[in-house]
């Protein structure tokens, strides 16, 4: 990371500040395409909250979630793992200088080329849920260290249900593990994953009661059980239930009562939108509007905005899931009157449409829109239909965070050098 891609602040600001001087600065240079801030404080101080209150999870980052070359290199420079998807994913990772054993390939499902690469850049820990992948992993990654990823049994809600799409189930979980064993390979642990964007705490207690079972089945079967990956599913947002807090009270006591301290079982974690969710918002102008009248045309019923970020771009996330689409405006309104509005992307899709019930003040063609919580599976899964600009990113820190981010840094940087002298050394 260029130091210069950071804008070091005396004293943080909020999103609204830092939105407001960018689009100052991008008005002056005649630029009116959207734009996305990142605020650094949050995604450090949510870090750092994650092992406050889970000492014993290792957090691996869920690239696929956002994999901002920014924010992934101050994630590295605080010393997180990560749970990569890909060779594209675990490609990048290790390029920023990470060792391998930080690395998940948690994807139960591997391209071959992909688990060819991993087995070159000794990426050994990985998941699988099926018996066509362990042949897979037995004839490309022979020393691979596997965790089985199982389907909880008990369902609870969640924003996607990745549990029609990965795990083995219950009662499949002793053939695979024999199976493994059978042709030599080592299972080491298990995985789930409760849902993405899980609304109950419920759902990591009875997971992680379940994962019990079948890591007893492994130790029953001779498998050397090591590690429980809890998965993902933490929510995004403070405002949000259950909170973090919630879920950390509920799985430390789980893990008290089923993988103690003591028995030294390693714990790990997937976490994606709880680092990034908060950290990013973005503002996109308005470039049409359309006043609907009441049948006298005394008085104005309906505003159709249309602005330059939408459903093919930072926002699909936002709109698949239905969830509530927050947005203001950027600059103070003197008129405090509220119209009911539907707001529109800038593409020629007619299903481009961001929401069709929302309170807005009457805005102008020019003025932008903010909107928040915008920082998790939205650039990552924007397209350039129409081939529309996508959002221009600024980044921001406060100077105490940013000192504290330097330290670590350079604390790195000492620590790899250490490391290849003592490689050195011994060749």
């Amino acid at each position: 990371m260029e130091d210069s891609d950071i804008q070091i602040v005396d004293v943080r600001g909020s999103h609204t500040d830092y939105i407001k001087q960018q689009v100052n600065q991008q008005t002056k240079l005649g630029v009116d395409d959207p734009l996305a801030i990142y605020d650094i404080d949050e995604v450090v101080e949510r870090y750092r909250k994650w092992y406050k209150l889970l000492p014993r999870v290792e957090l691996f980052y869920a690239l696929k979630c956002n994999n901002d070359k920014n924010i992934v290199d101050i994630l590295v420079t605080l010393g997180s793992s990560f749970d990569c998807a890909s060779k594209g994913e675990i490609q990048q990772i290790l390029e920023l200088g990470v060792d391998p054993s930080r690395i998940i390939y948690a994807n139960p499902i591997k391209q071959n080329t992909h688990l060819t690469y991993a087995k070159q850049h000794n990426v050994d820990l990985m998941t699988f849920d099926s018996e066509e992948e362990l042949i897979k992993i037995k004839l490309l990654h022979g020393s691979a260290r596997l965790l089985l990823r199982f389907r909880p049994t008990q369902k609870y809600e969640a924003h996607y249900d990745l549990g029609q799409k990965f795990g083995c189930n219950f009662n499949e979980a002793r053939d695979l593990l024999i199976s493994a064993k059978e042709i030599g390979l080592e299972i080491i642990g298990v995985s789930f994953h409760v849902g993405s964007d899980c609304l109950s705490t419920e759902a990591f207690s009875s997971s992680i009661k379940e994962a019990r079972k079948i890591f007893d089945i492994g130790l029953q079967v001779g498998c050397a059980m090591k590690i429980l990956d809890i998965g993902g599913g933490y929510r995004g947002r403070d405002v949000e239930s259950p909170t973090i807090e919630e879920n950390a009270d509920i799985i430390n006591q789980c893990l008290e009562e089923y993988f103690p301290e003591t028995e030294g079982v390693k714990i790990i974690a997937e976490p994606g939108r709880y680092l990034v969710t908060s950290a990013a918002s973005i503002a996109a102008h308005i470039i049409g509007r359309k006043l609907v009248y009441n049948k006298d045309r005394t008085n104005i019923e309906h505003v159709m905005y249309y602005i330059n970020e939408g459903k093919y771009g930072s926002f699909c996330r936002l709109v698949a899931i239905n969830d509530e689409f927050e947005m203001s405006p950027v600059t103070q309104q003197d008129d405090t009157r509220r119209y009911n509005s539907t707001v529109w992307g800038p593409t020629c899709a007619g299903s481009d449409c961001l929401t069709s019930e929302i309170s807005l003040p009457l805005m102008e063609v020019g003025e932008c829109l903010q909107i928040p919580y915008t920082g998790a599976y939205t650039f990552s899964r924007s397209t350039n239909f129409n081939s529309m600009p996508r959002p221009k990113f600024f980044y921001f820190c406060s100077r105490d965070i940013w000192c504290h981010v330097v330290e670590m840094r350079t604390q790195l940087s000492h620590q790899i050098m250490m490391n290849a002298e003592n490689l050195r050394n011994v060749f």
